[in-house]
């Protein structure tokens, strides 16, 4: 008898938590600007973004479904961190996967299973981009691979607009490790910087 009472008792809180009031009109969608990344000026006539998928129509992708799709936060946060100044060299980022898959996850709880309270959605994302930077006055070329597998877990319950600020951070902190990644690489490659 005691676990039943602490069930549903366990139950209506979780289901007073789940309630929760959106202000009048909603809130508005989340923004991702990428301008605390300055920008840099590399020793090439151009940088560029491209897509090239390895796997096309992948029937489990809901990557359109996010806040923004992740190969868009990529070319944006490109655009506005990369810059040619000059030169004949070429600096191309190439999106080769940027998947994401949905599944939910069940409650382990009979009794919040029941009530349908206690569900996740995981998002699983997949990004692979080609780097290469070819300055001016490089000779040849040498693409070096960023490959990230990323999760971002939520209570299916959450409202509209705690799911896309949810997504906003996790697009940003993907964006904050793509960016550290391809500075690495920068760095290592003689006068892509001026």
């Amino acid at each position: 008898m005691n676990k039943m009472l602490l069930s549903f008792a366990s139950f209506a809180v979780l289901m007073a938590g789940a309630c929760e009031a959106t202000p009048a009109g909603g809130l508005p969608a989340p923004q991702l600007t990428f301008a605390q990344f300055t920008p840099q000026k590399l020793n090439v006539v151009q940088a560029r973004v491209t897509e090239a998928y390895e796997i096309t129509n992948d029937p489990k992708d809901v990557s359109g479904q996010f806040v923004l799709p992740p190969s868009d936060a990529i070319k944006r946060y490109a655009e506005q961190r990369f810059q040619g100044n000059g030169g004949d060299g070429m600096f191309d980022i190439v999106i080769e996967d940027s998947r994401v898959h949905w599944r939910q996850l069940d409650e382990d709880s009979k009794v919040l299973a029941w009530s349908g309270i206690g569900k996740e959605d995981e998002y699983r994302l997949f990004l692979r981009l080609r780097v290469t930077p070819s300055p001016s006055g490089f000779k040849g070329t040498q693409s070096t691979i960023v490959k990230m597998e990323r999760t971002l877990i939520m209570p299916s319950s959450v409202s509209v607009g705690e799911r896309e600020m949810r997504q906003t951070r996790f697009l940003e902190q993907l964006i904050a490790d793509v960016d550290t990644k391809i500075n690495d690489i920068l760095d290592t490659t003689p006068a892509i910087r001026q």
